[in-house]
């Protein structure tokens, strides 16, 4: 780790709350390109809390609300799905999507991870994907989790698993490290791998409230026409690496550049499309009940 000393939690929020307000226009550009890598995570989910007619469902942190609008057809008729976020610019993309869908049964709204606003007990499913490990006190934000669903009620998450197990991000992180442009992974204690653990999850998990804890280990594939486009796409959704790459001069970007597009090259996808990459990923899952 790092040993420069980390921001307050106040300022490492609100530094949050700006990257992702600033990076929703590139999540929504590149959305099928994620999506299509994330899909197998937000079908576990959704079957993970088994919605039903009439139920009410939460995903926060919700980015573009691709899983819980999964949920909002399994909650018709009665039931509604409430997509949150506390990015203005993620709820108003997610509220979008909704709306070329044609979904109507659902709301999209401001709101924290950490702090819910909602009633206690007044969720049947809470939905999280890529959330709790980017907050400064995951464990407080599981309580508040806890707290807003009713008995019997279920949440459904999913972190990314350790880093070395990661090569989609792992890989161009590496050549930044070693090229001296970003400091020794990880750059502090909240980063995209903080949970990578699976016992840590249940842990953390039995120590908000929750009941039956259950974690899986999926494997996704990030898969692109060719390296340039995967490592672009990863730049630019990426802020750690894309500040580290964009600031360079022209020559030493370059080069950069092509060292990464080297790394990736070394995943062709097994569909023997030329110049096809298909770089692997690893994530965890985890379901309990409130």
């Amino acid at each position: 780790m790092s040993d420069a000393p980390e921001p307050d939690l106040d300022e490492q929020r609100a530094r949050s709350r700006q990257q992702w307000e600033s990076q929703a226009a590139v999540w929504e550009r590149l959305r099928p390109w994620q999506q299509a890598a994330f899909e197998p995570i937000s079908h576990w989910m959704v079957d993970a809390i088994s919605p039903q007619p009439g139920h009410v469902v939460l995903e926060a942190a919700a980015g573009l609300g691709d899983t819980g609008l999964l949920a909002a057809e399994l909650v018709h008729p009665g039931g509604r799905v409430i997509l949150a976020d506390g990015a203005e610019a993620m709820v108003a993309a997610a509220r979008r999507h909704a709306e070329e869908r044609g979904i109507l049964n659902v709301e999209a709204t401001p709101m924290e991870l950490e702090w819910l606003d909602m009633e206690a007990a007044s969720l049947d499913g809470l939905l999280v994907r890529f959330g709790y490990m980017l907050v400064p006190d995951p464990e407080a934000a599981l309580r508040d989790a806890r707290r807003v669903l009713r008995p019997g009620g279920r949440i459904a998450l999913a972190v990314w698993d350790r880093y070395e197990d990661n090569p989609w991000f792992r890989a161009p992180i590496e050549i930044l490290v070693a090229r001296g442009l970003l400091p020794a992974w990880p750059p502090s204690s909240t980063h995209p791998f903080a949970l990578g653990d699976r016992e840590r999850l249940i842990e953390l998990l039995g120590s908000a409230g929750f009941v039956l804890p259950e974690v899986e280990r999926l494997e996704i594939t990030y898969r692109s026409p060719d390296a340039a486009t995967h490592r672009r796409n990863l730049l630019a959704l990426s802020s750690i690496a894309g500040q580290a790459v964009a600031g360079l001069p022209d020559d030493e970007r370059a080069a950069v550049e092509a060292e990464i597009d080297e790394a990736f090259a070394a995943y062709p996808d097994p569909s023997g499309a030329e110049g096809a990459v298909a770089v692997p990923g690893a994530v965890l899952v985890a379901s309990a009940d409130a």
